[in-house]
């Protein structure tokens, strides 16, 4: 054998990995989530560990790219629902008011003048437009 069990064990640094590259279904979306693609690269490499072999260093590198791919798919789900949402918040749509209602009362949107007694002891503004 040309690598350690303990890396292909249940609780090993690449068990995700070799199960997304023989058993995809197995994982769940929470498992492809939390797998961290550098450590698990940098453990296949492993330039502590003896070397393995080819075949496994590849069937290890195949559940990498799954692993890739999964997330990068869910990304894009959670993009494309966002966007939609967005699009949904901001549309134009029918306006289900009535005719009359339309149209701002002009009381409601004017501010009314009302003179204070600080107005009345200032004095009056000399605009020289000359």
């Amino acid at each position: 054998m040309f690598y350690s069990e303990a890396i292909l064990s249940k609780k090993g640094p690449l068990a995700k990995v070799w199960l997304a590259a023989h058993w995809e279904r197995k994982l769940s979306k929470a498992q492809f989530l939390q797998t961290n693609i550098q450590t698990s690269v940098g453990a296949i490499l492993g330039g502590d560990q003896p070397p393995m072999a080819l075949r496994l260093s590849g069937q290890l590198l195949l559940g990498v790219v799954r692993i890739y791919s999964r997330k990068a798919k869910y990304l894009l789900d959670d993009c494309n629902e966002a966007l939609h949402k967005i699009k949904m918040a901001f549309r134009p749509g029918e306006v289900d008011l009535v005719e009359e209602q339309r149209i701002a009362n002009f009381e409601s949107i004017t501010l009314p003048d009302n003179i204070t007694e600080f107005d009345i002891l200032l004095p009056d503004p000399s605009l020289n437009l000359k």
